[in-house]
């Protein structure tokens, strides 16, 4: 699709109601693709509104690098299920968009409560071999009961450690997960921190029986 295709096709997107912004999810949590679309540019009807402060980049950059975030985005919220839609998707897409335009580097700043957080689980998953037999959904599901942490925020989390794993984790998976996990204040948090890996471990092994 051509710049003045894409251009188009915004243009023609009319706003939508709460509801029907959910139905559309709904179907594009079931695989439609027509639904996935109508999100897709209406989203990017919506980040739109940054073009100003883009002045300077040429318009076909500029949407270009509209429609690979907003997708990018919407692909990574359907696949996280996520429930609060409205705000990640603002958030996600305003994150990709950055990411996508800035010169790409080697070096990562991965916060110290992420990196711990990535070494809970590290210590979960060899205190609790049986775990890595699961399925992924399996193995959230697992991760957020003994933990005690929210399903969402553990789906996050779960594969943003698998990407530092395989050292195929990037800055802005870090600085979406970090926007989007609970504040470190939150009593998530604390849990999550707190909790003795005996505890999880008990918690799992009693979810596996």
């Amino acid at each position: 699709m051509n710049i003045q295709e894409i251009e188009k096709r915004i243009n023609e997107t009319k706003e939508l109601t709460s509801s029907e912004i959910h139905l559309l999810w709904k179907k594009s949590l079931e695989d439609s693709n027509q639904a996935k679309d109508q999100l897709k540019f209406y989203y990017m009807k919506s980040l739109l509104r940054i073009k100003p402060l883009y002045a300077h980049i040429e318009d076909h950059v500029f949407y270009t690098t509209l429609e690979q975030s907003v997708t990018k985005a919407l692909e990574r919220g359907l696949k996280f299920r996520v429930e609060d839609y409205k705000a990640y998707m603002n958030l996600a897409s305003q994150t990709y968009f950055k990411y996508f335009l800035q010169p790409k580097t080697e070096s990562l700043h991965v916060p110290s409560l992420l990196y711990q957080a990535f070494l809970r689980l590290e210590g979960i998953f060899a205190k609790v071999p049986l775990l890595q037999q699961q399925n992924e959904q399996k193995q959230i599901e697992l991760l957020s009961k003994g933990f005690e942490y929210p399903i969402f925020s553990t789906r996050l989390l779960y594969y943003s450690y698998l990407k530092w794993k395989q050292n195929q984790l990037r800055q802005v998976d870090i600085d979406l997960t970090v926007s989007l996990l609970p504040a470190p204040q939150r009593v998530e948090w604390e849990i999550f921190y707190e909790k003795s890996l005996e505890e999880v471990e008990k918690t799992i092994l009693t979810e596996l029986k």
